[in-house]
């Protein structure tokens, strides 16, 4: 049942279920991806001049351009999304040990395995420098 509060919280939830492996994305970050831009249209710049075959090339120009641009975008993505330099790994003795940490740090809530970073420095009371995502703003 949906909230009055929030009209998107059987969206979100649905969502939140089909996230990544790393656990349960927030739901800012989930809107965020949601109010994304949409990819740029590349026939935008396009000037039409009436004939077919001039229209023709510079639509193909356009689409080509759009490619490339798109594919060094998707290629800084992929770079920032397998860099492995964004996570650590706490290991204990036991599970007993394990879940006594997360407990005495508040951090149970979020997941007893993969923890989002952001909202366990939230609830630790870390604050974070802004992502370098490599997009211009």
């Amino acid at each position: 049942m949906t909230s009055p509060a929030d009209p998107n919280a059987d969206l979100l939830a649905q969502l939140q279920a089909t996230a990544a492996i790393g656990g349960p994305t927030s739901n800012a970050d989930l809107l965020a991806q949601l109010n994304a831009d949409p990819e740029p249209d590349p026939l935008t710049d396009v000037t039409y001049t009436g004939d077919l075959a001039t229209d023709s090339t510079a639509e193909l120009d356009a689409l080509a351009r759009g490619f490339r641009e798109r594919t060094a975008r998707e290629d800084e993505r992929f770079r920032l999304a397998t860099d492995s330099e964004f996570w650590f790994v706490l290991c204990f003795k036991s599970r007993e040990e394990k879940d006594a940490f997360l407990f005495a740090a508040r951090l149970l809530h979020l997941g007893d395995k993969y923890l989002d970073g952001r909202a366990a420095a939230a609830t630790l009371g870390v604050d974070l420098p802004e992502p370098d995502t490599g997009e211009e703003e």
